[in-house]
């Protein structure tokens, strides 16, 4: 593929063909809708850097990492050719379960981020990528960014990991079985089965507000909100920001992606940790792993061990931890620490 010099970017979609998902299911019909930014041409020459999204992100990486992206930033534009999909499962023109629902009988796909790394892979043959300088991405974004240091066919420079855990947590899988009752209890729900651009929109907020607490920190709060009712009446204002967050997913998100998504990350495992990171030795020069100090949903802790064992194991891999207040969505909003660690 010859593109000329985008920095503006582009937005197309790919059919993927079939995918063999880790449970050895068979699926065909999917699509990745995806955008590269940056010099094409120097993606050749430097390699080309790869962003996994987090739960309801999106390809857009303008519109959630934009202070990190452009000439001469951490997420160098002039240098590299820089990729970004939206991740199966999701709404915003990737396959995901509404259209699914709409098109056909069977269910959509149970998919694991190993599942969302692999199907990069023809992508990434489609446009011509013969290396990457950087693979990278949070949260749901920084799984992904990990099994793709585990099955990438693409030699990977660097692998930054942000706030992921090498398996997730049965108290972060219950802060999402929470989640998807509120939105079960929806009779909007339906089971699922709702007509496009309708849904459980009461239980989605719901469900967003208490995500919310778990990607923010309480220190965060207390010096934010406090105990003040300022906003509405008989209200406290961390309620007031909560319903809020929910209302503005609501406007923008479906409710089956969530379900799907959140599902997702449930199962991340990378399983033996030795084997694994063996498997990302012989693909992947350096990795970086990510902590927030105040991140409640995937603690530090996680992070430090899997890089831990990936050292023991060999691999060039090292810690690194955001100090702030923010929780775990710090990595989309410490643009500093985030650049600087970009940037080494």
């Amino acid at each position: 593929m010859t593109t000329a010099l985008t920095l503006g970017g582009f937005t197309r979609d790919f059919p993927l063909g079939q995918l063999t998902t880790a449970g050895g299911r068979p699926v065909a019909g999917l699509r990745l809708r995806y955008r590269v930014f940056g010099d094409v041409e120097a993606g050749a020459e430097n390699g080309w850097i790869l962003i996994f999204h987090a739960l309801t992100g999106s390809a857009d990486v303008d519109a959630w990492w934009g202070p990190l992206l452009g000439p001469g930033k951490a997420l160098d534009t002039k240098r590299h050719a820089v990729l970004a999909a939206n991740l199966l499962g999701s709404c915003y023109g990737s396959s995901g379960p509404t259209e699914w629902r709409a098109e056909r009988p069977d269910a959509f796909p149970e998919l694991t981020p190993e599942d969302l790394a692999r199907a990069h892979i023809p992508l990434l043959e489609h446009l011509g990528v013969q290396r990457l300088a950087l693979a990278t991405g949070g949260s749901l974004g920084g799984m992904v960014a990990l099994e793709w240091g585990r099955i990438s066919t693409i030699p990977t420079d660097r692998l930054v990991v942000f706030a992921a855990p090498a398996a997730a947590s049965p108290q972060a899988i219950g802060w999402n079985a929470v989640q998807r009752m509120a939105i079960e209890a929806d009779p909007a729900w339906a089971g699922g089965n709702y007509p496009p651009g309708d849904g459980p929109t009461t239980g989605l907020a719901a469900a967003r507000a208490l995500a919310m607490i778990t990607y923010r920190s309480g220190a965060e709060f207390q010096a934010r909100f406090g105990r003040q009712s300022s906003r509405s009446s008989g209200m406290f204002d961390v309620e007031h920001y909560l319903r809020r967050q929910g209302d503005k997913l609501v406007a923008r998100f479906d409710a089956s992606s969530y379900v799907s998504l959140m599902r997702t990350m449930d199962l991340q495992d990378v399983g033996d940790l030795s084997a694994s990171a063996r498997d990302t030795a012989a693909r992947v020069r350096r990795v970086v792993g990510v902590g927030i100090d105040s991140d409640i949903l995937y603690l530090p802790s996680e992070v430090r061990e899997w890089v831990s064992e990936y050292r023991a194991a060999g691999v060039d891999a090292e810690y690194r931890e955001i100090a702030s207040l923010y929780g775990h969505d710090a990595f989309l909003i410490e643009w500093d620490q985030v650049e600087r660690i970009l940037r080494e």
